[in-house]
């Protein structure tokens, strides 16, 4: 029977296995709940129950907590079905199965007692269902499509699914997070392309937002909020028609829309190998990340999303956690190089004094060699001239102010795709000391790291680690 789904709790066992487990005081419930309703659609369902929970807070009855009991035996019921999708389009080819995935949203503990008498325990964890609970709007989509949402945008979902090498991310929306000029550094850098392919890709990427990334942009202005879908016939026309236009290029709207996809399938793997083994360390909660996305985008935000508003916010994050971690590698470059060009022009006589900096911020960063033991590897008798050497503080201000530019920059940039021309106004005002405020987390835990090192360990932090990879990749490249 279809409506078996809102009776049917599917949790997980001590084992991680699924379970089902019937809950007869629901079924009791909601078969009384339907000779009132005309339609019986899942949806009609779903609206008719989440339209009795006011009523939970206003009685001590169990009538009402068996309508939210209802809600998330159905909620836990979806969860189980997306998550088997996932795993059956995507399973086989990047080898994983729909048990590895329920264990990351399906998280909801809150139904015990018998199953005649079944109760809500009060938790002061939040799962999946109880935030789902909060934010559902029958008026803005079904039940069914925001727990689809949820369940694909949850971060450890997400986190456990790139590392299989799989980006729940549609081509078009990648393409709509992508400047030209990222565009021409990932195909120049990771896939070697000679400039005439990358100009052209460059330029029809131009013509992709001249049309598709408008288009929908006067949408959102307009208040309607839709998912990136693959271009129309008539987009593509336009798309072939501007690229025409511009440089004197032909190609038909089907060329258009295969060399896009192309394009996009190599922006997702590069975001695939820049986001794959660092994902948790710049994961939505942790300090490098939170604080730009809670100011910049819920700040002008209702307080309760739609799905598609969701999606827009973690495009925003997904794209934001690559923009930060390019311009903190960026800045740690250029200053580590500004200071090796310093160093060689001060002491010209000491031709090794710039492979002694290096070793140096390897062996204190990268190894968690105290000062005292690299002295004698550089050559030197005390402990304070690998200080005066190194000089930390200013490497960290000078990569701290460095960053802030860049990161600055490039969030407005960004920042253009979400918001409009007003609130892109406010968020210009306001976003420096919003960046500041977070950078300043990252080159403080580098501070107490300094003084308080794990020996002959290297240190944790963001900061030490992007410091470390760069040292690793010039060292390749000199040799």
């Amino acid at each position: 029977m279809v409506a078996a789904k809102f009776w049917e709790f599917v949790k997980l066992d001590s084992t991680s296995k699924r379970r089902v487990a019937m809950i007869v005081a629901a079924k009791s419930y909601l078969q009384a709940q339907l000779t009132n309703l005309v339609e019986l659609s899942d949806a009609a369902i779903a609206r008719h129950l989440w339209q009795q929970l006011p009523q939970a807070q206003a009685s001590d009855t169990e009538v009402p907590h068996l309508a939210e009991i209802c809600l998330r035996c159905y909620i836990s019921y979806q969860i189980h079905q997306v998550c088997l999708d996932l795993a059956m389009r995507f399973g086989s080819r990047h080898g994983f199965r729909c048990e590895d995935l329920l264990p990351f949203v399906l998280d909801d503990e809150v139904i015990f007692g018998t199953s005649n008498q079944p109760r809500l325990r009060k938790s002061a964890y939040e799962s999946l269902a109880t935030k789902l609970l909060k934010t559902f709007d029958p008026s803005k989509g079904t039940l069914n499509a925001w727990v689809s949402r949820y369940v694909k945008q949850n971060l450890e979902l997400k986190r456990f699914l790139l590392q299989q090498g799989l980006l729940l991310i549609s081509d078009w929306a990648l393409l709509n997070n992508t400047t030209p000029k990222q565009l021409q550094q990932i195909l120049a850098e990771m896939y070697h392309l000679t400039s005439g392919e990358i100009e052209q890709s460059c330029q029809l990427l131009v013509s992709y937002h001249a049309v598709y990334r408008e288009e929908r942009l006067q949408q959102k202005f307009a208040g309607v909020s839709v998912r990136c879908q693959i271009p129309t016939s008539e987009q593509l026309s336009d798309i072939a028609n501007d690229l025409q236009s511009r440089t004197n290029r032909r190609l038909s709207s089907e060329a258009v829309l295969k060399q896009l996809q192309a394009m996009a399938s190599k922006l997702r793997q590069y975001r695939i190998a820049t986001q794959g083994g660092n994902v948790s360390s710049i994961a939505y909660d942790q300090p490098e990340i939170q604080p730009i996305v809670e100011r910049c985008l819920r700040r002008a935000a209702p307080t309760q999303v739609t799905p598609d508003e969701d999606e827009e916010k973690f495009e925003f994050i997904d794209l934001y956690q690559q923009q930060f971690l390019e311009a903190l590698d960026t800045a740690i470059s250029q200053v580590v190089e500004t200071f090796l060009a310093q160093l060689q022009r001060k002491r010209a006589a000491n031709q090794e004094i710039a492979q002694s900096f290096i070793t140096g911020l390897h062996l204190f960063h990268c190894q968690g060699q105290p000062m005292s033991k690299i002295a004698p590897q550089l050559g030197m008798q005390k402990q304070y001239e690998v200080t005066r050497l190194l000089k930390l503080n200013e490497l960290r201000a000078d990569i701290r102010q460095k960053l802030l530019i860049i990161l600055r920059e490039r969030v407005l940039e960004m920042a253009q795709q979400f918001t409009d021309f007003h609130r892109l106004q406010s968020l210009d005002q306001q976003l420096e000391s919003i960046l500041d405020e977070q950078i300043s987390v990252i080159i403080q835990e580098a501070e107490s790291e300094t003084r308080n090192p794990v020996r002959s360990q290297p240190l944790p932090g963001l900061l030490a680690r992007r410091l470390c990879s760069y040292l690793e990749s010039r060292g390749n490249d000199d040799c």
